[in-house]
């Protein structure tokens, strides 16, 4: 910029110079300043945190300083004026691709590549405010030196945190686990995943032509069904990583077909080989149907074991259900602590209950031992904490209490606790038939209750969505009727958001089991968006109907923007 300048000078005293003689013509005729539209005077500034955002140009130095392709090593904050849109946001994908600068008008520019809505989540109501050019955002998340040559956001990997000084609900997105990239990606030197998702962002929506040796922990397994010979499972760097590459429909090892019932479980080390893609620009996989292979699990070819497969005719389905020893054998090949990704049926008579452990209202659910024929002299099986008939919580005296002696299929989740006991992961099982029945005063199946008809109670919605796997949004709609307990901080319906969060109990008092109702809409599955409609208050009777979220696998509730009150003191307008 100095060199610029001083040449500037330099020419303007030249042309003062010739020009104050009158009689000496100038040799250079009119003096025009070279133009240069890209270049705009404005310093490094800001230290990328919250308080004090990266401009443009200071984001640009810090990827600069990052190496070609790094990913840095922590978010960092940045802001500037849109000043081009490759793609706005959508419900499709739920991201967005623009172009920031320190300028409405142009000038540096950093490359916002892929980044999600506000909060982190992916943009999925057409009806939210979206970007358009000259918009001032502020951005958080992970950039890139891309390929040395263009700093930008990593894919997927930053958000919106305002917009025109409009923030969400400044929840900060979960950070991912990470880690450095390693490997090469040969046979002795495989790819970790940190290394096999760089690989995919730099190979991008085109699967590559070379194959990778890949290295990982399962965090989420599979389960060969139908025929097809292959299965799809996540892996990570760590059993509880949290960024993951798919091993996306693999074969077995040297492209073997693997037969129904083949199982890779969580916590096992898996070695793939094959293509490679960056699915839709945000799944790194492998690509295509078996296009890629196990080659080995836990250091075994799938030919030698490594599956895990049942450990005897049963698989604990609901027409084979596991015997308790059974059950026992087959966690007993499970890593300690993990859970089973789907659920499972066991058959058997009760022992005993263990201490404290019978059915009662303040818990909802009960712990006790079943054996084949209900005797101690066979071997037991530890049923913890599993919920009443219906997958409800126990919460009417009047129902059937389980007596030993009776015999009960059980259906849930199993986990080989600490590595030593095998039992139902709490809260994740119930007693799917009694005797026999599989109605009881829980009011019989899921299939029956959450409806219209029969609303959860919330007692009833928390137990229900406690089975669901972590993070996953129910298929349909369910209706849960309580009355308002308080609204959460800052929760109230307004015109901002068009939306309220606030806790339900079937009495409307603290003291009852409450229900966390997230960002639900207003009457008619609309956004609040008129101070002189009637706000819900506390002790009023609603009922909700809307997709359900076990977030994080601890919190029951409903799913941001897609629940809405159905009934507001018995009216439906």
């Amino acid at each position: 910029m100095k060199r610029k300048l001083n040449y500037l000078i330099a020419l303007a005293l030249m042309a003062f110079t010739f020009t104050s003689c009158e009689d000496v013509p100038s040799p250079f005729g009119e003096v025009v300043p070279p133009k240069n539209d890209d270049v705009v005077d404005i310093e490094p500034a800001g230290s990328g945190t919250e308080a004090d955002p990266f401009n443009v140009a200071g984001v640009i130095e810090y990827v600069s300083g990052l190496g070609a392709d790094v990913v840095s090593p922590k978010d960092v904050y940045f802001k500037g004026y849109i000043t081009s849109i490759t793609e706005v946001y959508g419900t499709q994908y739920g991201n967005a691709t623009f172009e920031v600068s320190d300028t409405e008008d142009g000038g540096n520019k950093f490359l916002c590549y892929r980044v999600k809505y506000f909060d982190g989540q992916s943009y999925s109501n057409p009806s939210d405010p979206n970007i358009k050019e000259k918009d001032l955002v502020v951005m958080c998340g992970k950039v890139v030196n891309y390929k040395g040559n263009t700093p930008e956001t990593s894919s997927n990997a930053a958000w919106l945190y305002s917009l025109n000084g409009n923030k969400g609900s400044g929840t900060t997105p979960p950070q991912p686990s990470g880690g450095d990239a390693k490997g090469t990606g040969t046979a002795n030197d495989p790819f970790n995943i940190a290394a096999a998702i760089k690989k995919c962002q730099e190979v991008g929506e085109t699967a590559s032509a070379e194959s990778y040796y890949i290295k990982g922990i399962v965090v989420k397994g599979g389960t060969v069904s139908g025929g097809y010979g292959n299965l799809t499972f996540t892996l990570g760097d760590s059993k509880d990583a949290t960024d993951v590459f798919t091993a996306f429909q693999v074969a077995g090892t040297d492209g073997e077909k693997l037969a129904d019932g083949f199982e890779v479980k969580a916590g096992s080390e898996v070695v793939i080989y094959g293509p490679v893609v960056n699915y839709k620009g945000n799944t790194p996989e492998t690509s295509g149907k078996s296009a890629a292979q196990i080659v080995t699990i836990d250091g075994k070819k799938t030919s030698e074991g490594g599956d895990n497969p049942p450990v005897s005719g049963n698989d604990g389905s609901l027409e084979k259900p596991f015997t308790p020893a059974e059950a026992n054998a087959f966690i007993a090949t499970l890593a300690a602590d993990t859970n089973t990704d789907k659920d499972y049926y066991i058959k058997g008579k009760i022992v005993k209950y263990a201490n404290n452990g019978e059915f009662g209202t303040q818990y909802g659910n009960a712990s006790f031992y079943i054996s084949a024929d209900g005797s101690e002299s066979s071997e037991q099986f530890y049923v913890f904490r599993t919920l009443y008939l219906g997958n409800v919580k126990y919460s009417d005296d009047s129902w059937t209490k389980p007596v030993v002696g009776n015999e009960v299929v059980i259906c849930g989740k199993l986990v080989n606790y600490k590595g030593n006991t095998p039992e139902t992961v709490a809260n994740q099982s119930y007693i799917y038939s009694l005797n026999g029945n599989t109605e009881g005063g829980g009011g019989g199946s899921t299939a029956e209750s959450g409806t219209l008809e029969k609303p959860f109670t919330p007692a009833e919605a928390n137990a229900f969505i406690a089975t669901l796997a972590a993070d996953t949004n129910t298929d349909k709609d369910y209706y849960i009727k309580g009355k308002i307990v308080k609204y959460a901080n800052n929760g109230e319906f307004g015109t901002q958001y068009g939306n309220a969060t606030f806790y339900i109990s079937a009495d409307g008092s603290e003291s009852g089991e409450q229900f966390y109702v997230f960002r639900t809409l207003y009457l008619g599955n609309v956004k609040y968006s008129d101070e002189s409609w009637t706000k819900p208050a506390v002790k009023d009777e609603v009922i909700i109907c809307g997709k359900l979220v076990n977030y994080k696998g601890n919190t029951p509730e409903t799913v941001a923007n897609k629940s809405y009150i159905y009934s507001l003191n018995g009216n439906t307008k």
